[in-house]
């Protein structure tokens, strides 16, 4: 009798821990039960395609889709930034996500590991070179070069076939720590490798980033780029792939994709006219601003300058507008839109340099402290912060920008920087140090100091 109730108790302990097992590893897996849920949580890549943070503003043209599809299901958006590349698989069948977005081309080897959504995008991949006399032009010029793509990669295995095809070796290698396509783009601009592959969108930002590439030459036909879902997903795919489909179809994506990859082509030629004695047609009134707040004109000038060359119709990446280049959900603040009179865009780029001046008042000395607002005016402050931080962890002066800060800025394109628990805002790969070199030293000579 014993023995029975010591077996009966046993199996019973053992039901109850497999239940609360069960109830621990328990996911939401379609969307019923991620509405219970109450968020949908989105595995991002940090990537300029994916999503990122410029200027205070969360982006990304896939954070952007799926910003929109989550409000159209009328659920919050959670962000899950995922650094390694292998772990996307995992994190999306254990439930820590509910969508894969990491311009992700279509491919039958995949689809075993998840669903894809129907494509929102079609693009075709390219080599990234630099600019020479003697670029590679043709796919068989690429016989024994050596191109350097992620692991696992659509670019790595297009290149395997690639080999076939021209019947010729392409020594194809990854890096350590598995960098991003966007991170090898800037090691090819900055001489460290030589050759790696892209799709065309990406590549096209990044031309305007590193004037110094070549993205010419082209290595695949046309592919189909969408996000990645569960199996067990089905209401959540077909929900989403309703959503794209009216969505690619709608004014909001044809502007979606110019803010993204055809802004330059929205930049009107205007023929702007100054005077003699003049830096610009606006100088009374940046004088007039200026005035307000104590500052030397020639400085907001100076910023002018290098945003858009004094024209008050200039169109930027990701929405940005007018002589001062505000961000729509930063110029909404400040009271600036696109249509905007030239002196009330100079009064908001005015309000907003002071206000961000103020925010450095911890750095003692005014020249660097306008080096930290310029580099924050360009990056978004959070970058800035994560620098600083770096700064200090790696024994520099978190409160000197010129030699300091301003490295640590650079280093923030590199993952095993921008991967460190310091880092509150993800990956900067753009160019606040060089800009702000530039701004000031456009201010200097203007105001002959």
């Amino acid at each position: 009798m014993l023995n029975r109730l010591f077996i009966v108790s046993f199996l019973l302990f053992v039901l109850a821990s497999c239940k609360s097992m069960k109830s621990k590893n328990k996911f939401y897996s379609d969307l019923n039960e991620i509405r219970k849920k109450g968020k949908l949580t989105v595995l991002f890549e940090n990537s300029s395609l994916s999503y990122f943070e410029y200027r205070g503003k969360k982006m990304g043209f896939e954070y952007e889709i799926l910003d929109s599809f989550s409000r159209f299901i009328g659920l919050p958006l959670e962000i899950k930034v995922v650094s390694d590349s292998k772990e996307f698989d995992s994190y999306l069948n254990n439930g820590e996500g509910d969508i894969i977005a990491a311009n992700l081309a279509v491919s039958l080897s995949q689809k075993e590991s998840f669903n894809f959504s129907v494509p929102y995008y079609f693009t075709h991949q390219v080599l990234i070179q630099r600019e020479s006399e003697e670029p590679v032009r043709d796919p068989l010029d690429l016989s024994n070069k050596t191109v350097y793509v992620r692991q696992n990669s659509a670019f790595s295995r297009r290149l395997h076939c690639l080999q076939e095809e021209i019947g010729e070796h392409i020594r194809v290698k990854s890096k350590k720590n598995d960098p991003i396509t966007e991170d090898l783009i800037e090691m090819v601009a900055n001489n460290q490798i030589d050759y790696t592959v892209s799709h065309e969108n990406l590549a096209r930002i990044s031309k305007e980033l590193h004037d110094n590439l070549n993205i010419k030459t082209s290595l695949s036909f046309k592919q189909k780029i969408a996000f990645g879902l569960r199996h067990s997903s089905p209401q959540l795919k077909k929900k989403l792939d309703e959503f794209i489909t009216k969505y690619s179809s709608s004014s909001h994506f044809v502007d979606l994709k110019k803010r993204y990859f055809d802004y330059l082509k929205e930049i009107p030629n205007d023929l702007i006219l100054i005077k003699r004695g003049q830096i610009s047609p606006y100088d009374a009134i940046f004088k007039k601003e200026a005035a307000k707040y104590g500052w030397d004109w020639r400085f907001i000038a100076a910023v002018a300058f290098k945003e858009s060359r004094f024209n008050p119709n200039a169109r930027g990446f990701g929405g940005a507008f007018g002589l001062m280049q505000f961000m729509p959900n930063t110029g909404s603040k400040y009271g600036v839109g696109p249509g905007s009179s030239p002196e009330i865009q100079i009064a908001a780029g005015m309000k907003l340099i002071n206000n961000m001046f103020n925010s450095w008042s911890s750095i003692p000395d005014k020249e660097q402290r306008m080096k930290f607002t310029l580099a924050s005016y360009n990056a978004g402050k959070g970058h800035i912060d994560d620098a600083q931080r770096l700064a200090s962890e790696y024994g520099l002066n978190p409160k000197m920008w010129d030699e300091n800060v301003a490295v640590m800025v650079q280093k923030l394109a590199q993952p095993e920087f921008y991967r460190s628990p310091l880092v509150k805002c993800g990956a900067y790969r753009g160019h606040a140090t060089s800009y702000a070199k530039s701004v000031f030293d456009k201010y200097k000579q203007w105001s002959g100091n």
